[in-house]
This record gives C-alpha cells, structure tokens and sequence, in this order.
C-alpha cells in the first residue's frame, strides 16, 4: 500500500497508576501488577465494542502525543511506555488524560501483556548534528527498543498477547536521490540511514507471525507544533530562508494528522500488514 502526500496525494478519512483497591473485577478480567505496585495494567479480555488497549512507545514525542491525544478522545485504553515517568506525566497530566497508565521501562511486560496492540514510534531524533556517538545512538536508541518490544510480545503468554505491532520505520530505507521514485519494493540505499532502517525493520519481523506487523515508513512530518517545520519558520520569520542550491531539491513529507490517523487505521483495519510507504 502507497500513500503519498507530496506528489501524488492519497488521503486517508476516515495515571499514572492505578489503585487495586478500588477496582472490582469481573470474570474474564486480568490484572497483573509489580511486586511493589509501581503501575499495574488491567486488561479487559472481553473487550467492549471497538475500543482497543494500546501500549505507546516514543509516546512523548512529536507523533506519539498527538498518537495518544487521539486514541484517548476516542475512549480508547492507553498505555504510555516511557523511559522518564516525570516528562509522560507533564505531557500527559491526570487531570486531562485521566485513564492513561505511564509506565517506566520495568514495568512495560506488565503493560504490553493484556494490550490489543503495541505501536513503537520510539527513536532519538535525527535532526540534529552526527557525530559518531550521535550515529550510534540514532540507531541504538531505534534497535534496543524494538527488540524489548518484541521480546515482550513473543514472549507474553496465550491471551494476553498483543495480536498487533505498528512498528514505525523511515524514508530513509531507499537512501537518496533527485530523480527516482520508490515504492513498498524498491531496493535498500546504501547509505547511514538506510542501514539503520534495514536493521529496525529486521528487528521488529522477529515478532511472532500470528501477530499482525505493520512497518510505517514515514517521511518528514510536519505539523505547526513541532518537528522539522518548527526548525525551519524560525528563519523564514527573521527573513534568512531562501531556496538550498539548486533549490530543485524535493523532500518526501507528510502532515502530522495524516500519519496519526494512518497509524489509528492500522490498528483497527486488519488489511494493513507489511511494509507502508507513507510521504
């Protein structure tokens, strides 16, 4: 499946913890908890009508805050996996998104277990300058947690595992070039990006293959309130943009809406499986 949005335009329509206390539990119902009750993730195996459990890796970023701000109007259950309790919980207040459970990575089995799906949009951002330690924490920081997802998701027990992984990938995956088009079965680049893209989406076809993977290559994305077009109006404010070189150049983008709904479709339309070129 092609989606493009720069020349051929496809458009898609379409806690913090919780107290055991205060929770009565109906037959069919698990809940699994740490031992010292950090967070524990409920799960409803007898889900009510269309609304789904989603674990969110890289939830504080750029797609995955409006990712969750969606899911959540949407009365979906949200499970934020995070590395930094206090920033999820900034973003992401009692008081506006009451329901949604934070979850630091020791307790990401608790929540992945008993999750309808797991979307992983975690990665360092690649915007910035490249050395060598920034290199190898792009890829890293891509590659670590993908295979704990993975890992946790092959290894849940019957029942309590996710049937389905949006993964998200890159552009990047076909390197570079002024003149050639790609599609879902075009060839691997040869460059930085490109290798770390093979290597992501190598890691996350090792889940299990009775759950449903969607790989989600994403171009740039843009959106007045972050990512690449929050670096570049700044410029263009003081009167410094301008045309780059030749100013031929074309890039492969897509808007923040559209890969938040196409991310929310391949959670809940079974035809979305293997690799998505989305730009």
């Amino acid at each position: 499946m092609e989606v493009v949005s720069n020349r051929v335009t496809t458009i898609l329509t379409w806690s913090n913890s919780i107290s055991t206390s205060s929770l009565q539990i109906p037959q069919g119902f698990s809940i699994r908890c740490t031992k010292r009750l950090r967070v524990c993730c409920a799960s409803d195996q007898t889900q009510k009508g269309n609304q789904l459990t989603v674990s969110v890796t890289g939830a504080t970023g750029f797609i995955g805050k409006r990712l969750v701000q969606r899911l959540h109007a949407d009365k979906h259950s949200v499970r934020v996996l995070t590395r930094s309790r206090s920033k999820a919980q900034l973003i992401f207040p009692v008081k506006e998104f009451p329901g949604i459970v934070i979850a630091e990575e020791r307790d990401w089995k608790d929540c992945i277990q008993g999750s309808n799906a797991v979307v992983n949009l975690a990665g360092l951002p690649i915007s910035t300058r490249w050395s060598p330690e920034v290199k190898k924490e792009i890829k890293q920081s891509r590659i670590k947690v993908t295979s704990k997802v993975v890992d946790l998701i092959n290894g849940s027990p019957e029942g309590v595992q996710p049937a389905i992984l949006v993964s998200a990938t890159a552009v990047g995956y076909y390197g570079s070039s002024e003149t050639q088009v790609f599609d879902e079965r075009s060839p691997s680049g040869n460059d930085y990006l490109a290798e770390v893209c093979r290597e992501w989406e190598a890691t996350a076809l090792k889940v299990n293959k009775d759950v449903r993977l969607a790989l989600i290559r994403i171009g740039v994305v843009l959106g007045k309130d972050g990512g690449a077009l929050a670096k570049m109006i700044p410029l263009f404010m003081m009167f410094a943009g301008g045309p780059l070189g030749s100013g031929q150049q074309w890039f492969s983008w897509i808007h923040l809406d559209d890969i938040v709904n196409l991310i929310y479709e391949a959670l809940t339309n079974p035809s979305y499986k293997g690799t998505l070129l989305v730009f």
